[in-house]
């Protein structure tokens, strides 16, 4: 006896990921970014927030089944140096841009090549990137990119809210732990 199909409504699985290697100068922008909002903003728990550095094939368990992943990287495109932009899934197929490191970026394209052949690919992707100044090792994060990671921050949130996802500001803000960076800048407290 077949039963009749249940529709049964479910709270968004949505997660935030950084990715990026801290040593590798603005590659580190993921996990900065991720940090900073994190520590800005207060979202339902039905959002996980998380710094994920270069997980490579690793990545798949956190992609699988989402109704929105939000990743935030370093990217290589013909945008100016310290240009932030929103990407989908689409704009790096047709090569608009391209993730920056390859220690992730095979990772992500393979992991969800994966979740497709499963049947479990993420809803909707979204990538909050940045073209970086300098990836080079030991180098850190530049100033430019230091300014601009509260900005990569309310994108997130912006973007979580346009989908009716719970996120708000936290006042006050709590203080980023960003134990790679020799000091926190004063701007990021």
């Amino acid at each position: 006896m077949n039963s009749p199909a249940r529709n049964i409504s479910h709270p968004p699985r949505v997660s935030v990921i950084g990715l990026g290697n801290v040593f590798l100068g603005d590659d580190g922008f993921g996990p900065l970014a991720v940090e900073i909002f994190r520590c800005e903003y207060a979202c339902s728990p039905d959002v996980e927030v998380l710094d994920l550095g270069t997980p490579g094939l690793d990545l798949a368990p956190y992609l699988y089944n989402r109704d929105l992943i939000i990743i935030i990287d370093a990217v290589h495109s013909d945008a100016p140096r310290g240009t932030l932009s929103i990407y989908c899934e689409e704009d790096f197929v047709s090569d608009r841009a391209r993730l920056r490191i390859t220690g992730h970026d095979p990772g992500l394209w393979e992991s969800l090549a994966h979740l497709r052949l499963a049947g479990q690919v993420p809803k909707e992707l979204a990538v909050i990137g940045v073209t970086p100044e300098s990836c080079t090792f030991a180098e850190g994060i530049s100033p430019t990119l230091l300014r601009i990671a509260s900005n990569a921050s309310a994108a997130t949130a912006r973007l979580l809210t346009d989908r009716g996802i719970d996120c708000a500001s936290r006042h006050p803000a709590t203080v980023p732990n960003l134990w790679w960076l020799p000091t926190c800048p004063p701007n990021l407290h």
